[in-house]
């Protein structure tokens, strides 16, 4: 089997070591936004919808000036670099309203990073072994996501939240020291580039962006799942540590996973994703007991490494290859601002309705959203390089 290109495994470092850093805080941030700065569910679900929104809306953004510009790291040293730097808003917070400004500020970076990252990811990998990159950049990515509430776990009850926060500078301000060091790409020629046209996108493409819509409104964030898990009787370290294990599985079968998309098809594995996502939030519905709970969240996970890797895998072979980052762009877009509506409304039905309602809602989406997927209608489509 031959080796994947050096970017990927720098690449893959970068977003390691980043997850550490990002992993260290997101557990904990919903149990320090309701136990001590006295949030409600609704506060929990509106500042993760805005975070993940204004994530989508700087990823067109940062893919059309990664096109334009015709080079994708100065994006990458932006969108890494400025999260290390605002920790500091995190680790002083008094207020919610705190807390939303970091997470407003964390999100931009990700946003002007994603799609140029995955457009270089794509770039520098041939066709044929784009299921087995994308699943390598997940595995190290959710390894990242591993080791972050490990570490969070041993340091809380020593330093406590604020302490968590400032030490998780010192991973991120690593993963700038990759892209700096390690990271390399083709020179690039800048050019203007023609109007973005819907029209001129594949029948594919245009129809992956409606089945991923009416799926994204179905997406929760992952603070409901721990909030889920709380509610179920778990401690805040017992918490921690469930999506630690979560993460670590979830790096353990990306690759896997990724290797066998490459052999039976990206569609497929993309399916399999739809359909375990809805299980799984089936599953939370009904859920009961803390065993339940937990076997849910480790299911969850397969979701994750099914779907994360071979979505995007599937997406680079339906874009158009001179605008590969806008493209990648406008879908992270479409998708992140339904999560600001997706989360607001699975808080509001959690707050008025129960949890049930809010994962049934969930599950019958993505049930859907499946259904339209595997009857993609036959359309003639034009013929784009990946």
């Amino acid at each position: 089997m031959p080796r994947l290109p050096r970017a990927i495994y720098a690449l893959g470092w970068v977003s390691l070591l980043m997850d550490i850093a990002s992993e260290m805080v997101y557990p904990l941030l919903p149990l320090f936004l309701t136990t001590v700065l006295g949030a409600s569910k609704t506060t929990v679900g509106l500042v993760e919808g805005v975070a993940e929104a204004t994530s989508s809306l700087f990823k067109v953004a940062g893919g059309r000036i990664s096109d334009r510009i015709a080079a994708r790291k100065p994006l990458l040293l932006a969108g890494y670099g400025a999260p290390a730097f605002f920790r500091p808003i995190l680790a002083l917070a008094t207020a919610p309203w705190h807390v939303l400004l970091y997470r407003f500020l964390d999100r931009v970076g990700k946003g002007v990073r994603t799609a140029p990252r995955d457009a270089l990811v794509a770039e520098a990998t041939p066709k044929e072994q784009y299921g087995r990159a994308y699943g390598l950049h997940r595995a190290m990515d959710s390894a990242g996501a591993a080791i972050g509430p490990l570490l969070a776990v041993v340091l809380l009850p020593l330093v406590g939240y604020r302490g968590v926060f400032w030490i998780s500078a010192i991973p991120a301000l690593l993963a700038v020291g990759v892209i700096v060091f390690f990271v390399r790409e083709k020179p690039g020629t800048a050019k203007p580039l023609p109007r973005f046209r819907w029209r001129g996108l594949s029948f594919g493409y245009r129809w992956f962006l409606l089945v991923s819509s009416v799926f994204t409104l179905g997406l929760s964030s992952n603070a409901f799942l721990i909030l889920k898990l709380s509610s179920l009787g778990l401690s805040s370290t017992q918490t921690t540590l469930v999506y630690t294990g979560y993460n670590l599985l979830y790096a353990l079968i990306s690759y896997p996973l990724g290797s066998l998309a490459d052999r039976i098809g990206l569609r497929r594995l993309v399916a399999t994703g739809f359909a375990t996502y809805a299980l799984v939030y089936l599953g939370f519905g009904l859920s009961t007991a803390i065993w339940q709970g937990i076997g849910l969240f480790l299911l969850y996970a397969v979701y994750s490494a099914a779907f994360e890797g071979s979505s995007r895998a599937y997406l680079a072979t339906i874009i158009p290859a001179t605008e590969k980052a806008s493209a990648i762009g406008l879908y992270h877009t479409l998708v992140g601002l339904l999560l600001f509506p997706a989360s607001a409304l699975f808080g509001f039905l959690w707050e008025r309705s129960g949890p049930a309602t809010a994962f049934f809602t969930g599950a019958a989406l993505a049930g859907v959203a499946l259904v339209l997927f595997v009857l993609e209608p036959k359309a003639p489509a034009v013929t784009l390089e990946a």
